[in-house]
């Protein structure tokens, strides 16, 4: 420890941290945050100017995770490469080690992101000790930044426990250098403690009444964009509850011998409906609060109130931007990366004046199997009308041939007649190989066309090039880079560079509320109910409804015959609900963690019966969110001259991937079990790699 008598904030901040490094909480800190000034003689002098006060209010706020930056820092990751979503080709890419199995008990993500979260909740700790000091803030001041700063405590002990499980709590503890290192080894809390401990700070802050409204005059108030408001806390409180109902933490069998030192279980050891039916609750009352509604917007991109005179893609696609005026978003994380670079395609033979990107955040033919038709039918769901074809020999038939894999004619939503692509005429711009579209392509649901850049799709928002991901395409390998698409389709959800307003990410929706609802609906046997939430989703993006019970005759919004299920138990349900879930959220950081609670990144249900039924996973898949995966060829190779225009759509195995039980959880650091003897380590990790 330093000898000066006076020590200045920062130095007195990197002494706290560094004190916590040797318990179970933190590692050394090397620099305390970087906007508090260096003249700053003591906490106490920080803690008494207003301005540096809210400043260290601000950046606890930078804790909360961007993950929305394929360069991954501090709290955040890149999840959707994590997941049957998508990849990045990239070596420095750290989510190679999730999808491939090599993450282990020393992975530095791993590690940095537990200390991340604890550095967070210390910095938290040290506000809400202090703040009441400063004079210069009005009591109501000091009353609301405690309020939205235990909220973003408990927000940091939820989002550990997502990807740790139960963790040590620490309270209101700061910890310095001379802290005895008994009081500093602290053991896990277990499951139950650590989600009541997060709820009763959540219940506490909505209590106190000192949370401010996001709404102004009954409109959203973009004064408060990225704050923790009343209604975003609300919203947090019942993403915590549905993760508390979830399988993994209440009911799965793989974690509930883990046990701390003196034998107390860390997991559940059955499961409790009183759970789901809190988490049903609490998704209700926001519904019910009436602030929020789901986007509806015409083809023209104007507000709209009713589904049937709505454009389903125009919907869909405001629905995930993060913007003031988007009318069902609960929360939105400001300042964030917002990643286009990976989504714009290469365009390398083009000239300079085309935006040109990286073009590899590509898709797994499994995922884009995923989407429904524009009837709302799975593609092997008889009837589809999905074009199938020789997918090792494809053949290159004459284009007027019904037997032809692409067609050439424009494809427009037959709802609002919002034109998805006009296949491009190979004089419009200097192109290699044909420009026409897959069959498979055509008749697709909105989200898929919101979701998936595929061979020769226009590139709508430049110059409406056509995107080909061949060979020796303008956005294909060339063998000279890894700026490509290995699976031969490029991830566009997410991509708004040219919406003005779009200025935050969304972490949050009333889309997700709806289908937490359905969720804890159908846990709890009510399976109606929860089919009628689905079907409001289904409904916006512009595909037919399901019955909700077997003896619904009734038409859907539009009109339409509604589609009948295989069976209407619990089961069945929650799997339609997923299946909604995994499209209607795609690439919004939900992935990862949904198929980790629900129990299936294996490929198989909870009794272990593998899924082949096409409702999670494609029934050609095996081994979830691991096995092969499959894309297009797009490296060229076993060209003959019966196949060379349509080569391209050969399937192939582009990857490989392990997913086991043991990650559905991170294992907890290295370096946190060396230091602290009190913390046992995740069901199947080793402490040593």
């Amino acid at each position: 420890m330093t000898t000066k008598k006076h020590k200045t904030a920062r130095q007195m901040l990197a002494l706290l941290v560094m004190g916590c490094a040797t318990g179970a909480l933190l590692t050394a800190c090397e620099d305390y945050f970087d906007d508090v000034p260096e003249n700053a003689d003591s906490l106490e002098s920080v803690f008494a100017n207003r301005g540096q006060t809210l400043d260290w209010l601000t950046n606890i706020y930078g804790y909360i995770p961007d993950n929305t930056n394929r360069y991954a820092g501090g709290t955040a990751m890149f999840w959707g490469p994590a997941t049957l979503e998508g990849y990045l080709p990239w070596d420095w890419v750290e989510t190679h080690d999730i999808i491939h199995g090599t993450i282990n008990t020393s992975s530095s993500f791993v590690e940095r992101i537990w200390k991340n979260y604890y550095e967070g909740i210390q910095y938290a700790n040290i506000y809400l000790a202090n703040v009441d000091n400063c004079q210069a803030m009005t009591q109501a001041e000091r009353d609301w930044s405690k309020a939205e700063c235990r909220a973003l405590r408990a927000l940091f002990y939820f989002n550990l426990m997502k990807l740790y499980g139960p963790v040590p709590i620490v309270g209101d503890a700061i910890y310095s250098v001379d802290q005895p290192l008994g009081d500093m080894t602290l053991p896990r809390a277990t499951v139950d403690e650590c989600f009541d401990y997060i709820l009763t700070e959540l219940d506490a802050t909505l209590a106190s009444g000192h949370l401010v409204s996001q709404f102004n005059d009954g409109s959203y108030d973009a004064r408060m964009k990225g704050n923790l408001t009343a209604e975003a806390v609300e919203g947090l409180r019942a993403e915590v509850l549905l993760y508390r109902a979830s399988f993994i933490f209440n009911g799965d069998s793989y974690y509930q011998q883990m046990q701390n030192a003196d034998g107390t279980k860390l997991f559940p050891q059955g499961r409790d409906d009183q759970k789901w039916r809190e988490a049903r609750d609490a998704a209700k009352r926001i519904i019910d609060s009436g602030k929020f509604r789901l986007v509806l917007r015409d083809r023209e991109g104007k507000l709209v109130t009713n589904v049937t005179a709505a454009c389903p893609y125009k919907s869909v696609f405001y629905a995930s931007m993060g913007s003031s005026d988007n009318e069902e978003m609960i929360y939105g994380r400001t300042s964030s990366a917002r990643e286009t670079y990976s989504m714009i395609p290469r365009f390398g033979n083009l000239s300079s004046s085309y935006d040109k990107g990286g073009g590899a955040y590509t898709i797994p033919l499994q995922f884009v199997d995923l989407y429904f038709t524009n009837e709302g039918l799975r593609i092997d769901d008889e009837g589809s009308g999905y074009f199938t074809y020789d997918t090792s020999d494809p053949q290159d038939l004459p284009a007027r041939n019904a037997n032809a894999i692409v067609k050439t004619g424009a494809y427009s939503d037959p709802i609002s007649g919002y034109t998805y692509f006009t296949p491009q005429s190979s004089g419009t711009v200097s192109y290699s190989g044909p420009t026409s579209v897959m069959k498979q392509f055509y008749d697709r649901e909105a989200r898929f066309y919101l979701a998936v850049t595929f061979q020769n799709r226009n590139w709508e928002f430049d110059k409406n090039v056509a995107v080909q991901m061949q060979y020796n395409g303008n956005s294909g390998s060339d063998g000279k880079t890894h700026d490509y698409p290995i699976f031969g389709t490029i991830n566009r959800k997410l991509y708004y560079s040219k919406e003005s307003n779009w200025d935050m990410a969304i972490t949050l929706r009333l889309g997700e509320v709806y289908l937490n609802y359905a969720e804890a609906c159908a846990e709890l046997g009510d399976t109606e109910e929860a089919l009628r939430y689905v079907n409001l989703i289904r409904s916006r993006a512009g595909i037919r409804e399901y019955r909700t019970t077997a003896s619904d005759d009734s038409r859907d919004a539009r009109g339409k015959e509604r589609i009948a299920l295989p069976a209407y138990n619990r089961d069945q349900v929650l799997k339609v609900i997923y299946r909604e879930r995994i499209l209607e959220l795609s690439y919004e950081d939900k992935h990862y963690f949904d198929v980790r609670r629900w129990g299936v990144g294996e490929g198989k249900w909870r009794d272990g019966t593998p899924m082949t039924d096409s409702w999670i996973y494609p029934s050609y898949h095996e081994g979830g969110e691991g096995g092969q995966m499959i894309g297009f060829n797009v490296n060229n190779t076993g060209q003959t001259d019966e196949n060379k225009n349509v080569n391209f759509y050969k399937r192939v195995v582009q990857d490989t991937r392990v997913y086991t039980k043991r990650m559905s959880l991170f294992p907890i650091p290295q370096t946190e079990v060396n230091r602290d003897k009190a913390i046992v380590q995740n069901a199947g990790w080793t402490t040593e790699e």
